[in-house]
């Protein structure tokens, strides 16, 4: 799973994405995990689109490369027209990725669907999987589709205990270990058994890709649905607390009523969803919308729009948390000051409203009193300084009320005060500023 935060990152990144034939929304949250590692696939061409969602494992960089070798396949040889064709360009992608030496995997949930060519006919879905990854289908009413997978998904997860797995794994040469928590993995180390990447795992067995232990080689199905009904692709972030695929199906076609079609804003809840049902991991969910940009709903455009939410900043005190948050922020072409500019606005507009949060007090604390007017280059230079701070492990702020400098000043804090200075002259000063904090609050010398 990797290292965790002491905190979740909740800033959420969203994109819409529109095109003659397909609405599409995507939301991707950080969560607990130390750094990002998901990535996706929008790709629309005349009267088809492929989508899909990869889930990183060891590092980003797997999944990363593959989406954008994916779109690049995909710009020069269109969409693949059978299961041979799909499995040859996943497979092809796979082994250029293993050709980089570059460790590090991916599972990869992907769908390539087929507009109608006539009013009132079927929309055809080819389901391409590896990994633990789900593809879901659901009615407008938020009835899921059973296409016969894991709890009742369109696919099936890719686990070393699954028979067929198991059976594969062993034939090629790996083994399947029952390991801490009950969870099954290939050679007592990995906890999914199909997926791009993974060099390690692809050593024995032969002599095709799709004979050894870990392989990218795609599981396919062939639905078909109706131009009211919407897929959702979910990395496993979604489904590894307690929320079922009916939960999350739910969940979307309630948001995407209230919103008028927003697919993105519908995708956003989805994943909070996940946080507030125990998922401890990434977590990324795309919802495609059969018919145009311009059909129902709420219009959005051709092409790409991408949108940052600012999550709570609690946590942002240590450096970690901090380099995550602004990392997300990267991801939607925000800088982590930008966010918490903005992050400040929404908090002071919703203070004393019903909306407002518990923690929203802590939080403005934490921020402190920036300077200068909303909109000033003042107030942008302090919010620049407060977020570097942060990045750098530094405890304090931008500016704030604290006339010890232990909350934070931009220019002054702590961080500032002990910056420059030996590590015995360092100790010194915080000693000095402990025995003084110490005697404020038993209310002054003795």
């Amino acid at each position: 799973m990797g290292a965790s935060l002491p905190k979740p990152v909740c800033v959420t990144v969203l994109e819409n994405h529109g095109s003659q034939d397909f609405r599409v929304g995507l939301a991707e949250m950080n969560g607990w995990r130390n750094n990002m590692e998901d990535a996706h696939v929008v790709h629309t061409g005349e009267g088809w689109g492929y989508f899909g969602v990869l889930d990183g494992h060891g590092g980003a960089e797997c999944s990363a490369w593959c989406a954008d070798r994916l779109h690049q396949k995909l710009t020069a040889e269109g969409c693949p027209a059978n299961d041979a064709a799909a499995k040859k360009m996943v497979l092809e992608v796979d082994q250029e990725y293993l050709d980089t030496g570059v460790s590090s995997g991916s599972t990869a949930v992907m769908c390539a669907v087929r507009a109608p060519a006539a009013a009132g006919q079927k929309y055809k879905l080819h389901v391409i999987n590896a990994g633990d990854s789900r593809a879901l289908l659901s009615r407008a009413d938020g009835t899921i589709i059973d296409g016969g997978g894991t709890d009742s998904g369109l696919t099936t997860d890719h686990k070393p205990d699954h028979p067929g797995e198991r059976e594969r794994i062993y034939r090629c040469g790996g083994t399947v270990e029952e390991a801490m928590g009950g969870v099954h993995r290939v050679n007592g180390d990995l906890a999914v058994s199909r997926g791009f990447g993974d060099a390690e795992y692809k050593k024995t067995g032969g002599p095709g890709l799709e004979n050894r232990p870990v392989t990218a080689n795609p599981e396919m199905g062939h639905f078909e649905a109706s131009a009211s009904d919407f897929l959702m692709l979910v990395c496993d972030g979604v489904s590894e607390g307690d929320f079922s695929n009916a939960e999350a199906c739910e969940l979307a076609a309630q948001k995407l009523k209230e919103t008028h079609g927003d697919a993105a804003k519908a995708a956003e809840a989805v994943i909070f969803k996940a946080l507030e049902r125990g998922s401890k991991d990434n977590i990324s969910c795309m919802i495609v919308l059969m018919g145009g940009a311009e059909v129902g709903g709420t219009p959005i455009g051709r092409g790409k729009q991408v949108a940052l939410n600012p999550g709570c900043l609690i946590g942002a005190d240590t450096a970690e948390f901090a380099k995550t948050y602004a990392a997300m922020c990267k991801r939607a072409g925000a800088s982590f000051a930008e966010a918490v500019e903005k992050r400040y606005a929404l908090l002071i507009d919703r203070a004393g409203k019903a909306e407002a949060e518990e923690e929203d007090e802590e939080e403005l604390a934490l921020i402190g009193t920036p300077e200068g007017e909303a909109g000033s280059a003042e107030r942008t230079e302090w919010f620049a300084r407060w977020a570097q701070e942060k990045e750098e492990g530094g405890g304090g702020g931008g500016g704030g009320d604290d006339s010890m400098g232990m909350g934070g000043g931009g220019r002054g804090g702590l961080g500032s005060l002990l910056s420059g200075r030996d590590p015995s002259e360092q100790l010194q000063m915080m000693q000095m500023l402990m025995g003084v904090l110490q005697q404020g609050r038993q209310g002054g010398p003795q």
